[in-house]
């Protein structure tokens, strides 16, 4: 993609990176290079996390007054979050603040819910990645689907532009809240850079495991596959284990005491990034039974590095994957323990092209198409 040609007068644009507050997931990871990315490609950029003022460069707030209004913020937040209903009836006043603080040129949103501390904007760019918020409440907190919900139904008032991390996301923006084509544009993340080189000659590992990479929240189906594990029997039959890397919950969580008292189950929790990357590098295969992925960091990290994968056929895996995957009804645990069965006994060469056709497809996916096309929509905003 060409890069976007910019006027004259370079278009000031304000970066409201408010997921800093409470996310430490690749969303974090969006708001600290995101700025640096836009002022690279000529715009003015002047970032907040709500009512404080953070750099561009890390998005951490740099003066002691700052410092003191982000934690502010973040009681702010949380008291939002604890009183949805009295936040929703004060929001048009109390977002007056951050307007006159931070509002200059156009907006961008890294993600609907921050909008609402902003009153009712109008206009503006806001990011989407899913909608299970909304469509699927069961799976969050009640309190946090129920702002998301007035966020969404806000914004599909307004003339804001939206950006969808996949297609079907985009679908559902289109469905549920009646938002035309003309205000939705699609554009995939790309892979964080890694300062771990991939390895040259790997040890033979003993043994041998299957890889989950991700947190252990209801909509990545993490019960499901570890049940499916269960009834797929490759850890008794071939000795395969099943190995889960990730931010864990308190002890008491019904997940993790599953995957305790499940033969086989390995529950590693966070790594750090050395021994995260050997990981993916070790494994007999990636799996990511999600049953709805806005676009799955984890899954394009696991192509990269050559991994065989087998994921679902909803949400944005099959964007992201295509053909070098094999995949799986999340619904049905009986399909994701076939498919367990049938990634494990896979011969050489097929394993072999999936990890071929993985890598070549995951090097489409990259940072500089993304913000190309976020700058475009940019401008058009602009105009």
């Amino acid at each position: 993609m060409d890069r976007p040609q910019m006027p004259r007068r370079r278009p000031r644009v304000h970066c409201e990176l408010g997921p800093v507050l409470i996310n430490r997931t690749a969303v974090y990871k969006l708001c600290t290079t995101l700025p640096g990315a836009l002022a690279e490609r000529g715009f003015r950029v002047h970032c907040s996390a709500l009512l404080a003022r953070v750099s561009p460069q890390n998005a951490e707030p740099q003066t002691p007054w700052d410092r003191r209004l982000c934690e502010l913020s973040k009681r702010w937040l949380t008291r939002a979050i604890e009183r949805p209903r009295v936040f929703n009836r004060t929001r048009l006043a109390s977002g007056i603040l951050p307007r006159w603080r931070h509002q200059r040129g156009v907006s961008l949103f890294l993600d609907p819910l921050y909008t609402l501390f902003y009153g009712a904007p109008r206009d503006g760019v806001v990011m989407v990645y899913d909608l299970t918020t909304v469509t699927q409440p069961a799976w969050h907190h009640a309190h946090v689907s129920s702002l998301y919900e007035i966020a969404l139904d806000s914004l599909a008032l307004g003339a804001c532009q939206f950006v969808a991390t996949c297609q079907r996301t985009a679908d559902e923006l289109r469905a549920n809240w009646g938002i035309p084509p003309q205000r939705i544009t699609v554009l995939s993340l790309g892979l964080f850079p890694s300062h771990v080189p991939p390895e040259k000659q790997l040890a033979p590992t003993r043994p041998p495991f299957l890889l989950f990479v991700g947190n252990l929240e209801a909509r990545k189906n993490v019960s499901g596959l570890i049940r499916a594990f269960a009834l797929s029997n490759v850890y008794a039959t071939h000795g395969i284990r099943l190995r889960i890397i990730g931010s864990l919950p308190p002890d008491d969580h019904p997940t993790l005491t599953l995957a305790r008292s499940t033969a086989g189950v390995e529950v590693a929790g966070f790594v750090p990034d050395a021994e995260l990357a050997q990981a993916y590098e070790r494994c007999r295969a990636f799996v990511y039974p999600s049953y709805c992925e806005g676009f799955g960091l984890p899954l394009l990290e696991a192509m990269h590095r050559g991994c065989v994968c087998l994921a679902t056929s909803l949400g944005a895996s099959p964007d992201i994957a295509g053909d070098a995957a094999i995949y799986v009804d999340p619904y049905a645990i009986e399909d994701i323990a076939a498919g367990l069965r049938q990634i494990v006994a896979l011969a050489p060469e097929e394993r072999e092209r999936l990890a071929a056709r993985a890598r070549e497809r995951s090097l489409t996916f990259t940072w500089e198409r993304f913000y190309d096309g976020l700058s475009q929509v940019l401008l058009r905003e602009a105009a």
